[in-house]
């Protein structure tokens, strides 16, 4: 599969992160190795230590204010209710989750609720390691501080503001995985079984006070044709096939939503919709397309309705 990946999956802000090369395998592998390239994992050594980046992300075409000493604390996007008492909505997850606080924070701040960006751009909703692919290379989002920057937002998200519901997403589990010592190609059987493992600890954290979880899909890329579910290799659709199995799993504290119905109606390829480009970059909302899809979580999504005073 070729991806014509936008800034999400392109990495954004990849000049900050640390640039490592990968270790070549020996001549002659041994059965071991050979064992675990078959099983889609493959040996890379250990990557040196990377350079943490705090500093927020900007967006390419639409940007979305962080603040400026850094987006690494939950903050309040524009629009947002302020008190206090106020109902709480928390979104984590990567940029495109950066994108729907700031919408739904237009869209739902004036019906007094609180909105509270728990995301992190280009780390996922856990905290697994990821190997991204960009500018011809390999390299650690931020820097390889995913980990620790995500376990510090949402245990800030939680404990200092107590959301009621969470909204979710995360798009950047398609890349591949490390671990140290091995490459986890996505799409492949372990793959799988790291992130749904990766996915069960993230509920378990953001949930411990008694938050509902409103999970939203990934979309396709912008104008890229569909890919069927048995290819091999990474796709957005063995994502959707993921979150979807996984979600009903936890049908008592995990709500699925996709805004395909109103961002991509027709499924992919995913161009204009009655005139409205929804994501000129591949993964960002648009502001007419952002304000859209804000509009239509409200009415869609009893969790949120609830939140506005509108269910």
């Amino acid at each position: 599969m070729t991806l014509k990946p936008g800034p999400e999956i392109a990495g954004q802000g990849a000049d900050r992160a640390v640039k490592q090369p990968f270790r070549a395998f020996p001549r002659r592998p041994s059965m071991h190795v050979l064992a675990l390239i078959a099983a889609g994992l493959y040996v890379v050594g250990p990557l040196p230590a990377a350079k943490a980046d705090p500093n927020p992300q900007s967006q390419e075409y639409f940007p979305k204010p962080a603040p400026l000493n850094g987006d690494t604390v939950p903050f309040l996007p524009l629009g947002s209710s302020t008190t206090p008492s106020a109902p709480t909505l928390g979104v984590i997850g990567d940029s495109v989750a950066r994108d729907y606080a700031y919408y739904l924070a237009r869209e739902l701040g004036p019906d007094g609720v609180r909105v509270v960006d728990g995301a992190i751009p280009n780390c996922p909703a856990g905290t697994l390691p990821l190997i991204e692919r960009a500018r011809g290379g390999k390299v650690l989002p931020r820097g390889g501080a995913c980990p620790k920057f995500v376990l510090t937002k949402q245990s800030g998200l939680v404990t200092d503001f107590h959301p009621k519901v969470i909204l979710w997403h995360s798009m950047v589990e398609i890349y591949d995985v490390y671990n140290g010592q091995l490459e986890i190609a996505s799409g492949s059987p372990e793959w799988e079984r790291r992130v749904l493992a990766q996915w069960e600890d993230t509920l378990t954290r953001i949930t411990r006070n008694g938050a509902q979880v409103v999970t939203v899909m990934p979309l396709w890329y912008e104008h890229n044709p569909p890919v069927p579910l048995n290819a091999p290799g990474p796709s957005i659709e063995k994502l959707r096939d993921l979150y979807t199995r996984w979600a009903s799993r936890h049908r008592d504290h995990v709500t699925l939503v996709d805004v395909a119905p109103v961002a991509c109606p027709s499924g992919p390829p995913c161009g204009p919709v009655n005139g409205v480009e929804f994501r000129p970059d591949n993964s960002h909302f648009s502001d007419a397309g952002g304000s859209r899809v804000a509009a239509y979580l409200k009415s869609h999504v009893p969790a949120l309705a609830r939140l506005s005073g509108a269910g």
